[in-house]
């Protein structure tokens, strides 16, 4: 056994479940089961399965949820199916919550383990499906032989992209979800066969596990991988190229050199005095406002279309943006690190060429504040600047643009405020990010 393989197989207890847990697991299992056996007496058209990452075994044992999904007929409405659903998972568990993806439903816990009670239609045909969801049951059937034998290369994947923040379909991270991981282990065989062919993938790279085969296709933004249930569904829609990036240099390294250090998720530090010179030398701002109370995928896809947003505003008024970049937890934040964040009082403001007789006299007539001058034959002046100062344009935009930036989080980001510099540092909670976004985290 040669160095890499020996780390692998150390990291392999660090991500199997122990005894206690697993138990725990099955208690919570049956307790689920026994309880929908009985509220469903009452739907005998209804049925439920287990599914996801539980029933396939491959879950981490810091993330553990039972994914139960209830089955309803085509015949049921999506009023009807939505409005059942939510009762009876309600009844099923201890306390719940609602969430939201294709259809609300109840996330609860049953004997201290989270339980997610989904529904869906019970189709025959894939191409019958109404939502989202509709594909899991189809998942599950294609995965759960072919996965077996390989559950543990499965959570050395997912513990390996999680300790670099890639694991994770949602917005907020754009990564790998549990099922593309499945998939790839299926397709290479192997955590180490995995890492070693995505340690040369490209933007272009396509792979297709029902068929065993991968290809390059012109002018893909990230990879292509073909959902074996769905050919038209890329399961890798949601992974920004910048998630493959990280994951790719990933694995490049820990070829380079192994370490179980990979598989450990590190929390975020961050040295403030660093930060405050850091700071005091680079032009940063934030926008800061509250939490709107929204799912957090609308969340995030708000925040990056605000984000966005304000730095058309900035570069409109010829502010250079180095970086900008989203966050949120208690509050919402929007950090830009500027170039200069004062500029000339002046800007140039372009006129005809000369040759045009009647254009150059109306640019004459209505340009008298600057005297005029020409550039490669082309009348230019000078014009006031209504925002020199960054902090000003974006205290405009956040009270006079915000209707740009999100249905859901436009009136609160009218209430937020704009901080500069070292004003940022009093934001406790902001810090591990803004330290990562300057570049200097520990």
């Amino acid at each position: 056994m040669n160095g890499i393989e020996k780390v692998i197989e150390e990291a392999r207890k660090l991500v199997e479940p122990s005894a206690d847990t697993v138990e725990r697991a099955r208690k919570a299992e049956r307790e689920i089961e026994k309880r929908l056996r009985e509220i469903l007496e009452g739907y005998p058209e209804i049925e439920f399965r287990f599914l996801g990452s539980y029933a396939r075994n491959t879950w981490l044992p810091e993330s553990l949820e039972i994914d139960v999904f209830l089955l309803f007929p085509e015949s049921y409405s999506l009023e009807e199916l939505e409005r059942i659903a939510l009762e009876i998972g309600k009844r099923a568990v201890d306390s719940y919550e609602l969430r939201y993806a294709s259809h609300p439903y109840v996330h609860g816990i049953v004997r201290g383990v989270e339980v997610d009670i989904v529904p869906c239609y019970r189709l025959s045909k894939i191409d019958k499906i109404k939502s989202a969801v509709d594909r899991t049951p189809f998942h599950h059937e294609w995965v759960k032989d072919r996965i077996k034998g390989k559950e543990s290369d499965v959570r050395l994947l997912k513990r390996f992209m999680k300790a670099i923040n890639v694991y994770g379909a949602e917005y907020r991270i754009r990564g790998f979800s549990g099922y593309l991981c499945e998939l790839l282990i299926i397709h290479y065989g192997s955590f180490l066969n995995t890492v070693k062919e995505a340690s040369r993938w490209r933007r272009n790279f396509v792979i297709d596990p029902s068929k065993g085969r991968t290809y390059t296709k012109k002018e893909l933004d990230s990879i292509l991988v073909i959902d074996p249930v769905d050919k038209k569904r890329n399961v890798a829609a949601n992974l920004s190229i910048n998630s493959l990036a990280r994951f790719v240099e990933a694995c490049r390294v820990f070829l380079e050199k192994p370490s179980t250090e990979f598989f450990i998720s590190k929390k975020q530090s961050f040295d403030k005095e660093i930060l405050r010179r850091e700071v005091k030398n680079r032009f940063i701002y934030c926008v800061v406002f509250e939490r709107p109370p929204i799912v957090e995928d609308n969340l995030y896809t708000q925040l990056e279309r605000a984000e966005r947003r304000m730095v058309k505003i900035l570069e409109e008024n010829e502010f250079s943006v180095l970086r900008s970049g989203h966050y949120a937890e208690n509050n919402c934040y929007l950090i830009f690190e500027l170039l200069s964040g004062v500029i000339s009082g002046v800007k140039k403001h372009y006129g005809p060429r000369f040759e045009s007789y009647a254009h150059s006299m109306k640019f004459i007539e209505k340009n008298v504040e600057y005297s005029r001058f020409f550039e490669d034959g082309r009348y230019v002046t000078f014009r006031k600047r209504k925002f020199r100062d960054a902090k000003n344009l974006l205290e405009y935009a956040v009270t006079s643009e915000y209707r740009s930036m999100g249905k859901d989080i436009s009136e609160f980001i009218k209430k937020g405020r704009v901080l500069e510099g070292n004003e940022i540092l009093g934001n406790e909670e902001v810090l591990p990010y803004l330290s990562e976004f300057l570049g200097v985290s520990q």
